[in-house]
């Protein structure tokens, strides 16, 4: 190990949790991060005395220049890393705190042009606030980036003081439209059919709440099962995360598949739409099954490479490997863009056109209506993962908690991508400005006014 100078020598790619360690180089204490489950992060640096209580402030110095730097707080923990003021650190870092995998991208990229929107930041929007001006929308928001695309081109790129755009961000629930785009090009590969029951896939469940549900029940969020969605963080979703790997546990508490295995059923599936994280780790473990390989080199396979992202990313795992596929993605703006234009491209060739179609124009505005959403989004649908506002024809929206989101107006070849830190996860108002935001960003690109925007549905 090298000592301290404040300057990275090699910073481990595959970061998981930090230790501090202390050891003697040429007589000299040093301190440096070793990361569980990975090779130690190499930090060269001056002599630093280890005395008086001066760990503590050396660890900190070790974890700001391992990883560009925590704003002057402590290190964020397992236990309070999704809450604030971590939450703009720990989102832009989250392989320094949970287990991931690694989703390679290629080595053709796809290149974007630049051509830049005169005045976006200036655009003036209804919000349910009032009329906002974007560049103080944006920043007033707790938004980290923001990149909009037309047609093949780069239109904004919008970074808060500190963001990089090389920087991976969890997306949390977008994650779930990843998903479904792997389920598509899986579909389109001959692996998956929507129809066939889960157990025919992973026959593990077969006793669970999922036993006689089908594919398209957990794409169409219909599956019914015990499972409260509450982010205060309610009893259910502290398990959830606890097996998951999002919040401490003790070392013999139950993984993620051993957590939805333990679902029990709760009435009937596709009556009604039931907004429930689980469904869709439900679906990645189906195409883990499918394609017989793990989740992060399948949609390494089927997405990044073939999209042509220009970075990696990454996957959370629970302690046995267990992906967590309905929130666990982070990602750069550019790559999710990459993404969106799968969408906004018809599939471009990686996804079947009808399978991006059917979820665009597709679903159930039944269901929709007596279901869980129906209030944040009334008129809407939901429909493999992706929410359609159906206000502007051909529109669709991938949503996070803490403010994510991928806008998707396909006849206008539109691409918004936002990823924000809200320091509460879950706001109707909020979601909904994000939703008005984007959609005056699309029409404005098309030279519409955006001033027939309703300020609240």
């Amino acid at each position: 190990m090298l000592p301290l100078n404040g300057k990275v020598a090699h910073r481990a790619q595959s970061v998981r949790r930090a230790v501090l360690v202390t050891s003697t180089l040429d007589g000299m204490k040093t301190i440096g991060l070793t990361l569980a489950g990975t090779r130690t992060t190499r930090l060269r640096a001056r002599p630093l005395p280890l005395q008086s209580g001066s760990v503590k402030s050396a660890y900190r110095l070790a974890c700001a220049t391992a990883s560009e730097h925590t704003d002057g707080m402590d290190r964020p923990t397992l236990a309070n890393w999704m809450q604030p003021p971590h939450t703009r650190w720990s989102f832009r870092h989250v392989r320094e705190l949970i287990p991931t995998a690694r989703i390679r991208h290629g080595q053709h990229p796809r290149a974007l042009g630049y051509q830049p929107a005169d005045n976006l930041l200036e655009l003036s929007f209804d919000s349910s606030t009032g009329t906002r001006v974007m560049g103080e929308y944006l920043a007033a928001t707790e938004t980290d980036a923001l990149v909009v695309i037309k047609g093949d081109a780069v239109a904004l790129e919008w970074l808060a003081p500190g963001i990089r755009n090389d920087e991976p961000h969890l997306m949390f629930s977008v994650t779930k439209s990843i998903t479904s785009l792997l389920c598509g090009a899986l579909v389109g590969a001959g692996k998956i059919d929507v129809d066939a029951p889960v157990i025919t896939y992973v026959p593990d469940v077969a006793d669970s709440g999922f036993g006689d549900a089908t594919v398209r029940h957990l794409l169409d969020m219909e599956a019914s099962y015990t499972f409260v969605e509450d982010y205060s963080p309610g009893p259910d979703i502290v398990l959830y995360r606890n097996s998951a790997g999002w919040y401490p546990a003790p070392p013999d508490h139950m993984g993620l598949h051993e957590f939805l295995a333990s679902r029990q059923k709760e009435g009937e599936h596709g009556q009604r739409f039931r907004y429930m994280s689980p469904t869709t780790d439900m679906l990645g473990w189906v195409c883990e099954a499918a394609s017989g390989l793990p989740y992060a080199l399948a949609v390494s396979q089927y997405l990044w490479v073939p999209m042509g992202a220009e970075a990696d990313a990454d996957m959370t795992l629970d302690r046995f490997g267990v992906p967590r596929a309905a929130g666990g993605l982070s990602a750069t703006p550019r790559d999710l863009a990459r993404l969106g234009m799968i969408v906004a491209e018809g599939g471009a060739g990686i996804v079947p056109a009808d399978f991006i179609e059917d979820f665009t124009t597709g679903g159930d505005p039944a269901h929709w209506a007596i279901g869980d959403y129906a209030d944040w989004l009334p008129g809407g649908c939901y429909r493999s993962c992706w929410y359609q506002p159906r206000i502007d024809p051909g529109c669709v929206m991938a949503v996070g908690i803490h403010g994510q989101m991928i806008y998707v107006d396909r006849p206008r070849g539109v691409v918004v991508v936002k990823q924000s830190s809200w320091s509460i996860p879950d706001d109707n108002a909020l979601h909904s400005d994000a939703e008005l935001a984007c959609r005056a960003i699309a029409r404005a690109l098309t030279a519409e006014e955006p001033d027939k925007l309703l300020a609240v549905r």
